[in-house]
């Protein structure tokens, strides 16, 4: 089984233009959970897929899935405090159906609504080949270190810098065993989905990301989204 996970529950608290949470924000009259969601439904690629959405959301969320989306893969799952505590949700509603032993995770962002077929694709086979993958491309500008925000205190080697991206993608049973070993601790630092792999010292295979596989996080990143869209005329 290939189990395809959204998360939507976030507040997108670093867009100063909208006064919503952004996955909701609609383009071109569609909201931008609704892109992302069709990308990974085309394809047939995921047998299930798991939408994690704030409770107080759920009549929206609900009323634009029967407007915009007619599939009976798609389950809602309520969020929680933090990203990790979301994730440790869908786990459990998974887990009360029987789990194989190659059944698979793909963990994306509601807000990467330009996720490639490729990316996606290869995130389930390099995910049952290595047991944990993660999309990401090559830094492609020189970064700078700083501990205080004001002075730079080294420039790494761009070689060997890369951005990570979304999907992050599991072995599920896998997946399962290194959620449960996180300590309370080490829960409270996650930001993204690998660091699950990266706290219990599980090595995590990298996947050629896209350019185009960006999360939209800023008003810049809105602009850029809306003119994609809009160019494509994706309805």
């Amino acid at each position: 089984m290939n189990y395809g996970v959204i998360l939507a529950s976030g507040g997108g608290t670093r867009m100063k233009s909208i006064n919503i949470p952004k996955q909701y924000y609609e383009i071109n009259g569609i909201p931008i959970f609704i892109y992302t969601l069709k990308r990974m439904l085309q394809g047939n690629l995921f047998d299930v897929i798991y939408l994690a959405i704030k409770e107080e959301y759920t009549e929206l969320v609900s009323d634009y899935l029967k407007r915009y989306i007619d599939d009976d893969r798609v389950k809602i799952v309520y969020g929680g405090k933090e990203r990790i505590d979301t994730i440790h949700n869908v786990i459990t509603e998974i887990s009360k159906r029987d789990i194989g032993s190659d059944d698979v995770i793909v963990i994306h962002d509601a807000v990467r609504p330009f996720v490639t077929d490729k990316i996606l694709q290869d995130s389930v086979k390099y995910a049952r080949e290595y047991g944990a993958t993660v999309a990401a491309v090559p830094a492609s500008d020189t970064m700078l270190m700083s501990n205080n925000g004001d002075y730079v205190d080294d420039i790494p080697k761009r070689s060997a810098l890369f951005k990570g991206q979304a999907p992050d993608s599991f072995n599920l049973q896998k997946f399962i065993e290194l959620e449960s070993a996180l300590s309370e601790e080490q829960k409270l630092i996650i930001t993204g989905t690998s660091q699950v792999c990266t706290l219990n010292n599980y090595p995590i295979k990298m996947i050629p990301g896209d350019e185009i596989n960006f999360k939209i996080t800023t008003d810049g990143d809105l602009v850029i989204a809306k003119s994609l869209i809009l160019s494509k005329g994706d309805k």
